[in-house]
C-alpha cells in the first residue's frame, strides 16, 4: 500500500493515476476522509484488487458515511471498478436515472401544455408561454441525457460481449 496525493505539482507526472503501474488499483474517498490519512485528497494504491476491496471495506465499516471508489490505472477517465459505500455513504451529487426520467417527462409535458395554452389564447397570456419555454427545454435536456447514458451503457455491454475471452 502506498499513498499518493491526487495532484502533486512537484512530482512527474503530476496526476496520481499517471504514477500508477498497470495492474495497480487506487481507492479514492468521498463524503469523509479516514482519520489516518493526510488532510489533502489522496489515493491509496494497492497492487491488486482484493487488497483494495478489503481496505475499502474496512474503512467503510469504521466510518459508515464514507464512500470508497476503486479505480485502475486509467483513473477518473472511466467508471470506477467498484464502489463500496457505508450505510450512510450514498452519493449525494448524482442525479438518478429515475429522477431524470420522471422529472424530465413531467417538465417536458408541462412545457408543452403551457405552450398549447399560450397558443390557444393567441399569445395574449404571456405567462403560459414564458413558463412553457423555460421548463420544457429543461425536461428535454434531462430526457436526452438519460437516453445518451442508456445508449452508451448498451454499447459498452455489447462491446464487452463481442470481445473474445483470453
Amino acid at each position: 500500500m502506498r499513498i499518493l496525493p491526487l495532484f502533486d505539482p512537484k512530482a512527474t507526472p503530476q496526476s496520481w493515476n499517471e504514477r500508477m503501474s498497470p495492474g495497480e488499483f487506487a481507492v479514492l474517498f468521498s463524503n469523509l476522509r479516514p482519520l489516518d490519512l493526510p488532510k489533502s485528497p489522496v489515493a491509496v494504491i494497492f497492487s491488486n484488487l482484493p487488497e483494495a476491496e478489503a481496505y475499502a471495506t474496512a474503512q467503510v465499516e469504521a466510518l459508515p458515511a464514507l464512500r470508497c471508489s476503486i479505480y485502475d490505472d486509467n483513473g477518473l477517465g472511466r467508471e470506477p471498478i467498484r464502489v463500496i459505500a457505508g450505510s450512510q455513504g450514498h452519493d449525494k451529487n448524482v442525479i438518478s436515472s429515475r429522477f431524470r426520467r420522471w422529472v424530465g417527462s413531467a417538465l417536458l409535458l408541462l412545457g408543452l401544455i403551457f405552450g398549447f395554452i399560450e397558443w390557444r389564447a393567441d399569445s395574449k397570456l404571456m405567462w403560459a408561454g414564458t413558463l412553457g419555454s423555460r421548463i420544457g427545454p429543461i425536461g428535454f435536456i434531462l430526457l436526452i441525457t438519460e437516453l445518451g447514458i442508456v445508449l452508451t451503457e448498451r454499447q459498452r455491454r455489447r462491446r464487452e460481449q463481442q470481445q473474445p475471452l483470453p
